[in-house]
């Protein structure tokens, strides 16, 4: 079963992978996030804060009625879907 949050771990990790913290001063992924997070780009930065936002917002009670934003939902798409256009065409 895939997390909501697993894409926003991997691109968290592409940035890193291509930030110079981990290319050229050879420090980990780790490292990079805990000790040298201001020095990371901004793509980079921005990134941690949506992954952190995302699996902050999956112990936030209020947001486990209303769903994760930016999260895909089957349900959203087929049922909600059908209903919202059934309601817009009046």
């Amino acid at each position: 079963m895939r997390g909501v949050c697993d894409q926003l771990r991997a691109d968290l990790a592409e940035c890193l992978k291509k930030s110079d913290c981990m290319r050229v001063h050879g420090h980990s992924g780790n490292e990079c996030l805990s000790q040298y997070r201001d020095t990371l780009p901004l793509e980079c930065q921005q990134a941690y804060r949506g992954f952190v936002e995302c699996k902050r917002s999956l112990w936030d009670m209020r947001k486990r009625f209303r769903g994760i934003p930016g999260a895909e939902y089957s349900t959203s798409s087929t049922v909600f879907g059908a209903l919202d256009k059934r309601w817009s065409d009046k």
